[in-house]
C-alpha cells in the first residue's frame, strides 16, 4: 500500500511539474508576442514621425505647381483637377518661429529610435552563446557605447566619475579609461572640473589594486600631456601623491612614476615643477622617494639653465642651493650624486660662492666647499652609483649636515636623540601600544613602528624580536583596518630591513599566509605580494623551511598559492643551498606528490579551480624542480622511501610530458 501511494505521489508531482513547465512556456510565448507587437508599433510611430519631420521642413520650401501632395505638408491648391475636395488645414502664422507639435514629434522620434536600439542590442546579446554573453556583460562599457557617449562629454564625465567611485576595481578601470579619452578629446571638460578629477585620481593612485593604481598614474600622464600648464595649480598635491608610489618595491610602479614625472617636466611650467618636486619628495623619509625627487630636480635644473637658477630669485636660487646641499650630504650615494651634479653644473659661475654664503648655513657652506674642492680635483662627479651601493646606503646625516633654512633645525635628529636616550623604554611603550584594546592606538603603534624602522633602522633591528611580539598580534587582529595597516607596513618595511627579518620571519610568515584566504580582496592580494617581496629581498635559505612547512600544513584555500611561491623559490635555492634542498624541499615535494594519487597527468596539467588548483600548483613545482635538477630528481625519488611506486610512475609521466613540451 505504501509503495502504491508513493508511486501515485510521484505521478502527481510529475504532472504538476509538467503543468508548470507548460505555463512557463506559454508566458514566454506571450512575452515574445508582446515584444514583437511593441516593435511593430515603434516602427509605425517611427515612420509617422519621419513623415511629420519631412512635412515640417517642406513648409520652409517654396511651393511650385509641379510639387505633389505626396511630399508636401500642404495640399496642392493650384491643381483644379482633383476629384476630392481639399482637406481643411489649420492656418499657421508665418511669424511663429517654432511649431511645438513638430518639435515634440522629433523628440518622440528620438525616444522611439533609442528604445528600438536598446531592444535590438538586448536581443542580439540574448542570442549569444553563454560564454560570449558573460564576457559582454562583464565589460562595463562597450566600444560602441563609448563612441556614442563621447558625443556628449558632460554625460561621459558624469558616468566616468560614477564608475571610478564604484567599489568594483574593473568599473574603476573603465571609468579611468573614459577620463583618459575625455582628456584627449575634450580637455576643456577636465579643465573645468580639474580639482575634482585630481582628488579622485590621487585616491586611486593609492589603491592597493595595482591595475587601478597604474591606470591612475597613466591618467595623470595624459593630463600633463594634454592640459599642460593648466596643471600648474594642482602640481603640489599631484606630485606628492605620484612620488609616494616610487617607494613601492615593485619595479613597474617605479617605472610608471618616472614616465609620469618625465612627461610632467616636459609640459608644465618648470618653476612650478621645481617647487612641487622639492615639496613632494626632497625631505621624504623613504630613500627611494628622495632619490626620485633628486633625479627630477636635477633634470628641471638642466632645463632651467644655470643663469636662471643663479638669477637671485628667492623661490628658485635659495631652494635649489639648499636642497642640492641636502642631497649632496644624504646617505644613499645616488642621492648624493644628484646633489653634487647640480653644484657641478653651477661651478663655472663666479657668483655661486657669494650666493652660497648668503643662502646656506656656515656649517653647510664649509661642507659644500669641501665637496666642490673634491669635484674640482677629480674633474667631475663621475658616473651614477650602482643600485647595490644605493641599497647599502643609509641616511647618516646629523643636524649640522643638512639645511632647509638658516637655522638648520632637523626633525629627524631630534627624534634620533630621543631614541638613543631611552631605547628600552621606547620599545616597551611601542609594544604596549600595539597591544592596546583601542584599535586606534594599535594603528598609531603600527605607524610609529614604521617610522622607527625608516629613521632608526639599527635601533629597530636590535629590538626586532620584542617589537614583533606585538606586531604579529596586529597581523592576526580581528579588526580588518588593523590587519590592512599591518600588512601594508610589512610590505614597505621588507625592502628596508631585508635579511634582518630572518629572525622573525618564521613567526610572521604563517600569519601573513593565512591572510591570503581572507574574503577581503585587498588583504588577500597584499598578503600574497608580501611573500613575493620577501622572496626578492630576504635570503632564500631563511625562507625555504617556513614556506615548505606552509606547503604541507596550511589551509586548503591557501595551499595552492603557497606551493606556487615555493616554485618561485626553487631556482634561488637549488644551486646555492643543495643541503637545504635535500633536507626541506624534496621531502615536502614527496608529500605533495602523494596528493596526486589517482590523478591522470593530463588532468593535472589542464586542471584549474578548487582541489584541481592544487594539482596545477604541484605541476608548476614539478616543472621548476625538473628544470633545475633534471634526471637527479628521478634518481632521488627512486631512492627515497617516501615515494611509493605509484607516485614514482606519476612523476616519470610528468617529467616525460615536460620534456615533450
Amino acid at each position: 500500500m505504501g509503495q502504491s501511494l508513493s508511486a501515485s505521489f510521484r505521478l502527481r508531482v510529475q504532472q504538476k511539474t509538467q503543468e508548470k513547465m507548460e505555463q512557463k512556456e506559454r508566458r514566454r510565448q506571450d512575452r515574445e508576442f508582446r515584444r514583437r507587437q511593441l516593435e511593430f508599433q515603434y516602427q509605425q510611430s517611427n515612420t509617422n514621425s519621419i513623415s511629420n519631420i519631412d512635412s515640417y521642413y517642406d513648409n520652409d520650401l517654396p511651393t511650385s505647381s509641379t510639387s505633389t501632395s505626396r511630399y508636401s505638408s500642404q495640399p496642392d491648391l493650384s491643381s483644379n483637377g482633383n476629384d476630392l475636395p481639399p482637406t481643411p488645414r489649420r492656418q499657421i502664422d508665418s511669424n511663429i518661429s517654432s511649431i511645438l507639435p513638430n518639435v515634440l514629434s522629433q523628440q518622440r522620434f528620438r525616444l522611439y529610435k533609442n528604445a528600438m536600439a536598446r531592444s535590438q542590442t538586448f536581443n542580439n546579446r540574448r542570442d549569444l552563446s553563454t560564454t560570449d554573453q558573460r564576457i559582454a556583460f562583464n565589460r562595463p562599457l562597450s566600444d560602441d557605447r563609448v563612441t556614442d557617449q563621447l558625443r556628449n562629454p558632460e554625460g561621459v564625465y558624469r558616468e566616468a566619475m560614477e564608475s571610478v567611485a564604484n567599489d568594483d576595481w574593473e568599473r574603476k578601470c573603465s571609468g579611468l579609461s573614459l577620463i583618459q579619452r575625455l582628456i584627449a578629446q575634450y580637455p576643456d571638460i577636465i579643465t573645468q572640473n580639474l580639482h575634482q578629477v585630481v582628488l579622485v585620481l590621487i585616491q586611486e593612485v593609492k589603491n592597493l589594486r595595482s591595475q587601478v593604481a597604474r591606470i591612475a598614474l597613466s591618467t595623470f600622464s595624459d593630463m600633463f600631456k594634454h592640459l599642460k600648464r593648466n596643471m600648474d595649480i594642482e602640481l603640489d598635491i599631484t606630485v606628492k601623491a605620484i612620488m609616494q608610489k616610487s617607494a613601492e618595491s615593485n619595479e613597474f610602479f617605479r617605472t610608471d612614476v618616472e614616465k609620469c614625472l618625465q612627461i610632467m617636466v616636459e609640459n608644465v611650467t618648470l618653476q612650478k615643477a621645481l617647487q612641487a618636486l622639492i615639496a613632494g619628495g626632497a625631505s621624504h623619509r623613504n630613500p627611494a622617494v628622495r632619490k626620485t625627487s633628486a633625479k627630477y630636480i636635477y633634470i628641471v635644473c638642466e632645463k632651467l639653465g644655470s643663469n636662471k637658477i643663479l638669477s637671485g630669485a628667492r623661490d628658485i636660487t635659495e631652494r635649489v642651493l639648499q636642497v642640492a646641499a641636502t642631497f649632496a650630504s644624504d646617505g644613499p650615494p645616488e642621492i648624493r650624486w644628484y646633489g653634487k651634479k647640480i653644484y657641478h653644473m653651477l661651478m663655472s659661475f663666479d657668483e655661486l660662492d657669494s650666493l652660497m654664503k648668503h643662502y646656506l648655513n656656515p656649517t653647510v657652506y664649509s661642507h659644500m666647499c669641501e665637496i666642490l674642492d673634491t669635484i674640482r680635483a677629480k674633474g667631475g662627479v663621475g658616473e651614477t652609483p650602482s643600485e647595490s651601493a644605493t641599497k647599502s646606503g643609509r641616511r647618516t646625516l646629523t643636524s649640522d649636515k643638512i639645511a632647509s633654512n638658516g637655522t638648520l633645525t632637523n626633525h629627524f635628529s631630534s627624534t634620533r636623540k630621543l631614541n638613543s636616550a631611552d631605547q628600552t623604554e621606547q620599545i616597551r611603550a611601542l609594544t604596549k601600544q600595539m597591544r592596546s584594546s583601542d584599535f586606534r592606538e594599535r594603528l598609531n603603534g603600527i605607524e610609529e613602528f614604521q617610522k622607527l624602522c625608516e629613521l632608526e633602522t639599527e635601533t629597530a633591528i636590535q629590538s626586532l624580536v620584542q617589537i614583533f611580539d606585538g606586531f604579529n598580534e596586529c597581523l592576526a587582529d580581528m579588526n580588518s583596518k588593523v590587519v590592512l595597516k599591518s600588512l601594508n607596513t610589512m610590505h614597505q618595511l621588507i625592502p628596508i630591513l631585508a635579511d634582518a627579518l630572518s629572525s622573525v620571519i618564521n613567526s610572521s610568515l604563517p600569519i601573513i599566509a593565512q591572510s591570503i584566504a581572507s574574503k577581503n580582496r585587498d588583504i588577500s592580494q597584499l598578503a600574497s605580494d608580501i611573500i613575493d617581496t620577501a622572496i626578492e629581498y630576504i635570503d632564500s635559505g631563511c625562507l625555504l623551511q617556513p614556506i615548505c612547512t606552509l606547503s604541507q600544513n596550511s589551509n586548503l584555500r591557501v595551499r595552492p598559492e603557497i606551493v606556487l611561491k615555493l616554485a618561485t623559490l626553487v631556482p634561488r635555492v637549488c644551486q646555492r643551498k643543495p643541503k637545504q634542498v635535500e633536507i626541506h624541499l624534496l621531502p615536502t615535494y614527496w608529500k605533495l606528490l602523494a596528493l596526486l594519487r589517482g590523478q591522470s597527468t593530463t588532468g593535472i596539467i589542464s586542471s584549474g579551480g578548487g582541489s584541481s588548483s592544487l594539482n596545477s600548483s604541484i605541476h608548476v613545482l614539478t616543472t621548476a624542480l625538473y628544470s633545475e635538477l633534471g634526471t637527479v630528481l628521478l634518481d632521488k625519488a627512486s631512492s627515497s622511501s617516501m615515494v611509493t611506486p605509484k607516485n614514482l610512475q606519476v612523476l616519470r609521466e610528468l617529467c616525460t610530458n615536460i620534456d615533450a613540451v
